[in-house]
């Protein structure tokens, strides 16, 4: 049984902290830390969800190689399940070198290797083999080359099934903010972003403005979460906006903390609970993903990220 749907990369992270600033030439530099561990966005935040007790399944991509069978291991030792996850014959999985700088932590350079990415399909959802899915999930929305021009249709079947539907698009990487996500957001119940990606897809300067004119395009009773680190997160509402500051963390590296942000949101609203609760277990959950390098290595337990959600503090106001 699977409640939790999620389409996107299936690919690790070889995460190097205390980066300095690069130098090419043949030198070399002493840095800190070097992890590998389960990356991109959507299997961080199937991890993320598996933690905090969601049944959770991943449609994705992997090439028959060491890459592959190490995402496909350690995900099912954290409790997701992989059996929508596709092996391309011949395919490289792909991956991404994540630098995080010395003098902060919350700064890093992504250098991802496309890989298979591009061979995910949208017909590799299959609805109709998941019994008791609730929600389905897109993220990386602009890394789907192969996929995102029949995403729409998709996201509209799901929700004509009584599922509630939710895009993470992250960043885009051509700077061009289509691939065919406007259109779909009328079909989209929870859109999660940061602030440049908010503007870049409203092409609104404004913050808030953009999360207005992005709330516009959706279906009745849709929000927009935007997530804004160490300022905590925001839940754009039809009548409000919500906010949840975010704790004091000694923060290791910030790799995927908006991942275990929306996981933290998803499980909660699936549970019933309100937007504001959510989004503070949602924070809470981010922000203890931080601890450690990597984006799974610290994500926390539900008791636990619970405990720090119900005393971060919330504010609301009309808009």
């Amino acid at each position: 049984m699977i409640e939790l749907l999620a389409f996107g990369e299936v690919n690790p992270d070889i995460v190097v902290t205390g980066v300095r600033d690069l130098a090419f030439g043949q030198t070399e530099d002493i840095i800190g830390m070097t992890t590998t561990t389960i990356g991109s966005s959507v299997a961080i935040m199937c991890a993320g969800a598996a933690r905090l007790g969601v049944k959770v399944g991943l449609v994705g991509c992997i090439g028959n190689d060491g890459f592959g069978d190490y995402m496909l291991e350690r995900l099912a030792q954290r409790g997701v399940d992989t059996s929508f996850v596709r092996t391309v014959p011949g395919g490289r999985t792909g991956s991404s070198v994540i630098l995080v700088r010395a003098q902060d932590p919350t700064d890093r350079h992504i250098l991802t290797d496309f890989g298979v990415m591009g061979d995910l399909l949208a017909s590799d959802i299959k609805l109709d083999e998941a019994p008791g899915l609730r929600h389905l999930h897109i993220g990386s929305w602009f890394l789907q080359t192969g996929a995102v021009h029949e995403l729409a249709p998709v996201l509209a079947l799901a929700r004509s099934r009584g599922l509630t539907t939710s895009v993470d698009p992250n960043d885009d990487p051509a700077r061009e903010w289509d691939s065919y996500l406007p259109a779909a957001l009328e079909h989209v119940d929870v859109l999660f972003c940061n602030e440049p990606e908010a503007r870049g897809l409203a092409q609104v300067h404004d913050r808030f403005g953009a999360a207005a004119a992005l709330h516009a395009r959706m279906p009745s009773g849709a929000v927009v979460v935007m997530k804004c680190g160490a300022e905590g997160a925001y839940v754009w509402t039809q009548d409000e906006l919500l906010h949840v500051a975010a704790p004091k963390v000694d923060v290791i590296d910030t790799v995927g903390a908006g991942d275990s942000l929306t996981a933290g949101f998803l499980a909660a609203r699936l549970v019933g609970e309100s937007f504001a609760d959510a989004l503070a277990l949602g924070v809470a959950s981010g922000s203890l993903s931080t601890q450690a390098s990597g984006g799974v290595n610290a994500q926390p337990e539900r008791a636990v990220a619970q405990a720090l959600a119900d005393t971060l503090v919330r504010t609301s106001s009309p808009h």
